[in-house]
């Protein structure tokens, strides 16, 4: 999913570009100041993590990359916003690394970050208004279920994207790349999921969207 200049139109990038301003400004203003000052040093320490597994990636053709997203653990732990920060972070290691280009920074934010993001959020508000006071219907439905349609879809839309700007056409598109979604849905699911029961368990607190005074582990501080 980590896209190249080479896979993006030059007026994409430019419109992505103009499209994160407003972003970044919506971000400004609900930015979490409280309980960021209270955890920056676990968003940061769940950055460098995520950094190592995007780190440990398999591809075939440029643009056609398997790794851990990680979009859906960052919004249930920190919020979108954060989670869109976070994002942003590891998309600006890959250029420091000259993995992608500066130019198409803000396309890969988009796809990795802000529609991933978009959607996980979009599944937790579906999960909390079907059943928002189950601790098995949170971690099964809001973080293991929710991870993997989350990244299934936006690799298929990066797919489309791909398609769409004439990097790829979508019978290739189909045959080399899409066929191989389905194995990083469960892998994306299952270490959400880990990563969330464990928090879960010993440091509730962490997770933004976890209201444990529903559940029996006492009020948080």
């Amino acid at each position: 999913m980590n896209l190249t200049m080479a896979l993006v139109p030059t007026a994409w990038a430019l419109i992505a570009d103009f499209l994160l301003l407003p972003v970044l400004f919506l971000i400004y203003k609900t930015f979490p100041k409280q309980w960021f000052a209270q955890y920056y040093n676990i968003f940061m320490a769940t950055c460098i993590g995520l950094m190592l597994l995007w780190s440990m990636k398999a591809g075939i053709h440029d643009g056609m990359t398997y790794h851990y997203l990680g979009a859906t653990l960052l919004t249930l732990m920190f919020g979108w916003q954060l989670a869109i920060l976070g994002i942003m972070i590891e998309v600006l290691s890959l250029v420091l690394m000259d993995v992608v280009e500066w130019q198409v920074f803000s396309v890969n934010v988009f796809l990795m970050g802000i529609i991933p993001v978009i959607i996980s959020s979009f599944v937790l508000l579906l999960v909390e208004r079907i059943e928002n006071n189950h601790f098995i219907i949170y971690f099964f439905a809001g973080a293991f279920a929710n991870a993997a349609i989350t990244v299934g879809i936006s690799v298929y839309i990066a797919s489309l994207f791909m398609v769409a700007g004439g990097a790829y056409s979508y019978d290739y598109v189909a045959y080399e790349y899409m066929p191989y979604i389905f194995l990083m849905i469960y892998p994306e699911a299952f270490l959400t999921g880990l990563v969330v029961i464990i928090v879960l368990v010993n440091f509730p607190q962490w997770l933004r969207s976890f209201d444990d005074n529903k559940y029996p582990y006492g009020r948080k501080d």
